[in-house]
C-alpha cells in the first residue's frame, strides 16, 4: 500500500468514526448510505476500528468505543495546567452555583475538557464538547485575542455554521461582536450554541499574555437574566480566574 491510498485509508476510517458519533450509532447499511461507501468497505473498517476497541458492536449496530474515553482522559489530565483548572471550574461553579466550564481551542474550535455544576443548578444539553469558536463564550473570547489573520483562516476553515436562530452567520457580525467583547472584557453565548442556554466566558493567560483556554459560567435562560449575563457571571470569571493564572506561575507551571 502507497502513502496515498494509506492516508485515504485513514481518513475513511475517520469519517467513519465521526458518522457513528452523529449517528450515534449505527449499521453498517445505515453508515453505507450516509457516506456513500459500499458495505464491504465499511465493515473492512469496523474490523479494523472494532479490533483494537475503537468500535464496540450491540447486535446489528455499531458505536463508539471506551477506548476513545481513556483517550480522551489522557489527553485531558496530560497536563498540570489543565488539572489545575479543574479545580477552579468547580470553584467558579460553587460560587454562581450554576454550571461552568474551562476549554481550550484546538485546530480552530473549542474542546471543553472540564465542567461542574452548582449545587442547585442541572447540567446542560451539550451535545458534544467538540464546538466552532463563533457559537461559543470560550471561542469568541479567544478570537477576540486573536490577530485578524489567525480569525481569516478559521473561519474559512470551519465557516460560520447555523447552529441555533441566534447564531452569528456573517464575518462583519462575527467581527462586531469581538469588539464588543474586547471592549467589554468578556464573550457571551447568548443561546447561539444550544436553546435557552447564556453563557459569558473569559480567556485565561499566562505571564507573557497567549491564550491558555477560556472559562465560561452559564445558566438557562429561563433564569439567567441580563444582570446575571453581564454582571454577575463576569464578575465572578474576573475575580477567580486571575486566582487561576497566579497559581499557575506560584506552582512554577508556566
Amino acid at each position: 500500500m502507497n502513502e496515498s491510498q494509506l492516508l485515504t485509508t485513514t481518513e475513511t476510517s475517520l469519517v467513519v468514526i465521526e458518522a457513528i458519533q452523529e449517528l450515534d450509532g449505527a449499521t453498517p447499511a445505515e453508515l453505507a448510505a450516509m457516506l456513500e461507501l459500499s458495505e464491504s468497505t465499511i465493515y473492512k473498517h469496523l474490523y479494523t476500528l472494532a479490533k483494537h476497541g475503537y468500535v464496540a458492536s450491540d447486535g446489528d449496530e455499531y458505536r463508539l468505543g471506551a477506548r476513545f474515553y481513556h483517550i480522551g482522559m489522557y489527553v485531558r489530565n496530560r497536563s498540570k495546567v489543565f488539572e489545575l483548572a479543574g479545580k477552579y471550574v468547580i470553584e467558579l461553579a460553587e460560587q454562581s452555583n450554576e454550571e461552568s466550564d474551562f476549554g481550550i481551542e484546538e485546530n480552530g474550535r473549542i474542546v471543553t475538557l472540564f465542567d461542574s455544576v452548582g449545587s442547585s443548578a442541572k447540567p446542560s444539553s451539550r451535545l458534544n464538547n467538540y464546538e466552532y469558536m463563533h457559537t461559543t463564550a470560550i471561542g469568541k473570547a479567544i478570537l477576540a485575542r486573536l490577530p485578524e489573520s489567525r480569525v481569516d483562516e478559521i473561519t474559512s476553515r470551519w465557516g460560520l455554521p447555523e447552529l441555533t436562530e441566534e447564531t452569528i452567520t456573517s464575518r462583519a457580525e462575527l467581527d462586531a461582536e469581538l469588539e464588543r467583547t474586547r471592549e467589554r472584557g468578556y464573550a457571551i453565548n447568548d443561546q447561539e450554541s444550544i436553546p435557552g442556554k447564556r453563557v459569558a466566558g473569559v480567556v485565561a493567560e499566562g505571564p507573557n499574555g497567549a491564550v491558555i483556554g477560556g472559562f465560561t459560567i452559564s445558566g438557562p435562560a429561563y433564569r439567567i437574566e441580563d444582570a446575571d449575563l453581564h454582571q454577575e457571571f463576569p464578575d465572578i470569571l474576573q475575580r477567580v480566574v486571575p486566582d487561576f493564572e497566579t497559581e499557575l506561575v506560584s506552582q512554577g507551571l508556566l
